[in-house]
């Protein structure tokens, strides 16, 4: 009897808790493609270089000491000098870069991506496009009025996902 008693009081504050508590619902959601108008303030192109740095050193790969094969902590392979210092070598690929200014201010886009660098190709410094580009929400949905349904609680807008730009037509 005292098992069911224990039991039951287990249950009873399980279910008080989660009526508590609720059972809130957390989503990332994403709008339809929106479009914007906007101008294009500048174009960015950095060329690919070759870095040499002296870095930390994270691990030796092969040997110990000067002359080692090692890592850095960014992954870069180097060859070990003194007092857990490595001479790191990295390749920093090309990157290709709009700035536009639309109703809600400045953004860029840049990378190093065929898309990016396509994006650089088409359009031209002062011109007008048309932006799409998707939102971000983080949304919350929780029974609010008690009717078995997940209401909407919260939307919150925590970033833009941007898709293209294309000069408008004169």
């Amino acid at each position: 009897m005292k098992i069911k008693q224990t039991l039951g009081t287990i249950i009873l504050a399980g279910t008080i808790g989660i009526g508590l508590t609720g059972c809130k619902e957390v989503k990332k959601e994403i709008s339809n493609v929106l479009h914007e108008d906007a101008i294009v303030i500048t174009k960015i192109y950095t060329p690919s270089r070759h870095d040499t740095d002296i870095e930390l050193k994270a691990m030796n790969l092969v040997g110990e000491g000067a002359g080692s094969i090692s890592m850095d902590y960014d992954g870069d392979l180097g060859i070990g000098i003194e007092d857990g210092l490595q001479i790191s070598f990295s390749e920093v690929p090309e990157k290709y870069g709009v700035v536009f200014k639309c109703q809600h201010g400045t953004f860029t886009s840049q990378g190093s991506d065929e898309r990016h660098k396509e994006l650089y190709r088409k359009l031209q410094n002062n011109q007008e496009v048309d932006v799409t580009y998707k939102e971000i929400y983080r949304t919350t949905y929780d029974d609010i009025d008690g009717d078995g349904k997940r209401d909407l609680v919260e939307k919150v807008l925590t970033g833009f996902d941007f898709l293209d730009a294309n000069p408008k037509e004169e």
